[in-house]
């Protein structure tokens, strides 16, 4: 046996075994819209990325997906040299607040362990909400002052694409799930817009 030969890539191995074992107690759709969601985060660098999904995509982004999507960004962020830790980080439901509904978020155990940390992580996923729902709302009074939209829609063409859910259950337009929240986590997608932060297509 030759001691000088490379020792094996675990955080690589960890990461593709996991994803195998994904897809093979997954059902096939669901795997794919999981796949397509880890694509697109990955591709645009591990930042937030906002999903719009369509009204079947919407059934298939379940909690239970929520969670292995907040699983594989952490594998992802163990391939970084120094940060194998991330392994190990756990998802933990920060619950609701007035602007965000069954917020998810993966962090280290012994935050998840942190009843007051989490609930501070929470206020603070709950407060970027509320900003973004502000400037959205800021930015269409804009529009429509300027003539750019119409005061209603015209027509189903003209309806604009629901959110599916800035939160996981559809119902307010606050994250579904948050990224990696340890120290130097990346974010992870926010809620689909219809995991999510966001087939997803990103904003």
């Amino acid at each position: 046996m030759n001691d000088d030969s490379p020792a094996p890539d675990l955080p690589r191995l960890r990461l593709g075994l996991y994803i195998e074992t994904l897809r093979a107690r997954m059902p096939e759709p669901q795997y794919r819209l999981l796949m397509d969601v880890i694509r697109m985060w990955a591709e645009n660098g591990g930042g937030t990325v906002r999903l719009r999904m369509d009204d079947e995509e919407k059934k298939l982004f379940t909690r239970d997906v929520q969670r292995e999507m907040l699983n594989i960004m952490g594998l992802i962020g163990a391939l970084q040299p120094g940060h194998e830790d991330r392994a190990d980080h756990v998802v933990a439901d920060l619950g609701d607040g007035e602007h965000t509904s069954g917020a998810l978020t993966l962090v280290p155990p012994e935050v998840a362990a942190d009843p007051q940390r989490l609930r501070t992580m929470r206020d603070e996923l709950d407060a970027k909400a509320d900003r973004r729902k502000r400037d959205e709302a800021a930015l269409d009074g804009i529009a429509r002052a300027s003539g750019m939209l119409p005061d209603e829609p015209v027509g189903p063409g003209a309806q604009k694409k629901p959110d599916a859910s800035d939160g996981p259950d559809g119902s307010d337009g606050s994250d579904a799930s948050h990224g990696p929240d340890g120290p130097d986590g990346p974010d992870g997608p926010d809620g689909p817009d219809g995991s999510g932060d966001r087939g997803p297509q990103g904003d």
